[in-house]
């Protein structure tokens, strides 16, 4: 959840070895020697840039996020000096070794020669490395604002499918209030099963119309909305709901959990023998402000894949779409699928 390896694409990683190369090319013009050979010149020059490459890849993707982008200015200051020169120190060893090895000229020759040559290694890689902390930061900052501008449009769009379909939900909310008062008093289940029903639409209709609703509201909802579906299930379906009783003073984006658990009863199994049909929900918290949500369902392995898929795959790209959007990097949404059985790992990271 924290920090990961970019995953580069074929087109990124061949700009940024032209970069590199291009980079190489131009430290060897500004060093060249007209009276040494060119491959030992061409070699080291290689060998500088390429050692900086790691260096630079280091600071950009470590040290950026995690001192810089937390203001921790002094320390990044003093990571990015000691990067620097720790690597000119390399950089000098490994390339004149392999100058060496070419020319037969000396590793060490005079102190003022050694120390010019590693202050201008240090030079060279503070420049790049400190060039490409600013491309990033100028990276991050662009597709931060592109991010959001596509949040910001997503919850335009929301909100006005939200108010299309209200009309319809406000009149079956209604309805549901006639019913239930419409239904003998005696029978308890059947008053009981409405007024859940009707709790949850008024959920729906006047809970979720900001972006992050209570914990402990969100539970609410979710124990009525088992509820209702287990009342469907065979009475002896081997259905397991745990909810951590601690869960309480965050918020998380509302009807994250409900489109997960609504696959799992969708797709649970109808075996004759109604024990087989299985379904575990947890509901817990692991580690530091990380909420988790794990799911398994039996499914009948009879039933194709791809029908199961095709029936239940729109609100998944809903889901994940939604998370994509609202937890960047903060989410981890894995969907296993064993012999008979569907596994489901939904991780949230929390900030208040």
């Amino acid at each position: 959840m924290k920090f990961s390896l970019y995953r580069l694409s074929a087109r990124s990683l061949a700009l940024y070895t032209v970069v590199w190369m291009a980079v190489s090319f131009v430290m060897m013009f500004a060093n060249y020697d007209s009276q040494q050979p060119v491959l030992p010149q061409w070699l080291s020059t290689m060998l500088a840039v390429a050692l900086a490459v790691p260096a630079s890849y280091y600071a950009v993707n470590y040290l950026v996020p995690n001192y810089l982008y937390k203001k921790q200015i002094w320390q990044f200051v003093g990571l990015i000096a000691a990067l620097t020169f720790s690597n000119a120190v390399v950089t000098y060893l490994v390339s004149l070794a392999v100058y060496h090895l070419f020319t037969g000229l000396p590793m060490f020759r005079s102190l003022e020669i050694v120390l010019s040559l590693i202050l201008a290694m240090h030079l060279f890689d503070f420049i790049l490395i400190v060039t490409s902390c600013i491309v990033k930061v100028i990276a991050d900052r662009f597709f931060m604002e592109q991010r959001l501008l596509e949040v910001e449009t997503e919850k335009i769009s929301t909100e006005l499918n939200f108010l299309r379909a209200q009309v319809n939900p406000h009149f079956l909310f209604n309805v549901m209030n006639t019913i239930y008062f419409q239904i003998d008093r005696t029978n308890t289940q059947a008053r009981s099963s409405v007024g859940m029903l009707a709790e949850m639409m008024r959920y729906q209709l006047y809970e979720c119309t900001t972006d992050r609703i209570d914990i402990e509201q969100e539970l609410a909802y979710i124990k009525n909305y088992v509820t209702m579906q287990v009342l469907r299930m065979e009475p002896d379906s081997d259905i397991k709901i745990f909810v951590d009783k601690q869960l309480s003073g965050f918020h998380i984006a509302p009807l994250l959990m409900q489109p997960l658990i609504e696959n799992a009863f969708k797709h649970i199994s109808n075996y004759a023998e109604a024990s087989k049909n299985k379904l575990y929900l947890a509901i817990s918290t692991e580690g530091e402000r990380v909420l988790v949500v794990r799911i398994t369902n039996s499914y009948d392995p009879l039933l194709s894949t791809k029908q199961l898929l095709a029936s239940g795959g729109m609100g998944l790209k809903n889901l994940e779409r939604r998370l994509l959007l609202l937890y960047p990097s903060k989410h981890e949404l894995l969907i296993e699928q064993q012999e008979s059985t569907y596994n489901v790992t939904l991780k949230l990271q929390y900030h208040d």
